[in-house]
């Protein structure tokens, strides 16, 4: 079994993780940390946990043993659990002990992109063969970059990206001013860690050119928010003309056939295909032309538009962190992710 902790244990992407995590088969959930809670159980603070848990938040994860711990919450709690970590000396517990015994650390703060500490960047349609080939630790993406990602990534492994590549992503969210129950608004970073148009678009970039070295293309994104759902978010990827939709759809097909949550449709994903699941739904279609006054188009090659939906809270985050520690730890993928869709 994984002895599994959680540090930030007060923010939405925690009490999403924590629903996961006490039906995960493979996973005894022993501590949950939040100083400013200690003491308070945790069905009395994150919604749907009664009769689940007994457990309390604690101020701390010390004197409990852990084969992962998910890092939440702000990033200096992340960069101090780690200090600690790097300060302790694993090498007689590295030359002794099973690897599934090794402490995996999962960040969710977004401090270690970058590939510092050790992180493995935790795409998985990607990374999956890093994710199991003995790593111990991994760092997600922001769920915006994921589905980004996902979107392009068949293409860049096919060197096919080129040009100017522009991105719409739509974030859903209902700004419930009276929730007194996991009111942080920070399912993935605090705020000064949450992805803007600008570091989107640099993250995404960075994960293509590890792809395909040769990408130099140009990457534009436009965030928007919509309170049309309480979670969920869709993004459109226009890409340059010259490319076949029928090829493309192809390629997209064969580069996740043997992967769990991701999937081509033939249709445009709408939220309710994804909401509160792991899975990631993309579509391919022909650009449509804008047409002058006569309904003609403009530009008859306009190029394809790429759909990806996700679930922000889970496949953007708390879902995708699972999946993660799936692959650290050797499991199947879909283990504690066969998750019933809300279908609204």
């Amino acid at each position: 079994m994984i002895n599994v902790g959680i540090i930030g244990g007060d923010t939405e992407a925690a009490g999403e993780l924590i629903r996961i995590l006490l039906n995960h088969p493979d996973v005894i959930l022993q501590a949950v940390s939040a100083p400013a809670l200690a003491g308070m159980r945790l069905d009395r603070y994150h919604r749907g946990l009664i009769g689940d848990t007994d457990l309390c938040f604690t101020k701390e994860l010390d004197g409990v043993k852990l084969n992962c711990v998910f890092l939440l919450g702000e990033p200096w709690q992340a960069q101090e659990y780690m200090r600690g970590v790097d300060a302790v000396s694993h090498t007689s517990q590295d030359e002794e002990s099973e690897p599934e015994e090794l402490l995996h650390i999962i960040d969710l703060t977004g401090s270690y992109r970058d590939g510092s500490c050790g992180m493995v960047y935790g795409f998985p349609e990607y990374r999956r063969k890093a994710l199991v080939r003995g790593a111990l630790r991994a760092s997600l993406p922001s769920p915006i970059a994921i589905a980004l990602e996902a979107g392009l990534f068949p293409l860049a492994k096919n060197h096919m990206l080129n040009g100017r590549i522009e991105a719409d992503a739509e974030l859903f969210r209902r700004d419930d001013e009276d929730c007194e129950v996991s009111v942080r608004r920070d399912p993935v970073a605090p705020c000064e860690k949450r992805p803007d148009a600008e570091s989107v678009a640099g993250e995404v970039a960075r994960e293509l050119r590890h792809i395909d070295a040769s990408f130099g293309g140009s990457l534009q994104v436009r965030l928007s928010s919509n309170p049309r759902h309480s979670r969920g978010l869709i993004a459109r990827i226009g890409l340059p003309a010259g490319l076949n939709v029928d090829e493309v759809r192809k390629l997209y097909e064969e580069a996740y056939s043997d992967h769990s949550f991701s999937f081509v449709i033939d249709r445009e994903p709408e939220i309710a295909d994804v909401s509160n699941t792991n899975k990631c739904l993309i579509h391919i279609a022909e650009a449509i032309a804008p047409a002058n006054k006569f309904g003609n188009p403009l530009d008859p090659h306009s190029g394809l538009t790429v759909t990806v939906a996700i679930d922000n809270l889970l496949k953007g985050s708390a879902g995708n962190a699972v999946h993660c520690m799936n692959l650290l730890f050797g499991l199947s993928e879909r283990t504690g992710l066969q998750l019933k869709a809300s279908a609204h």
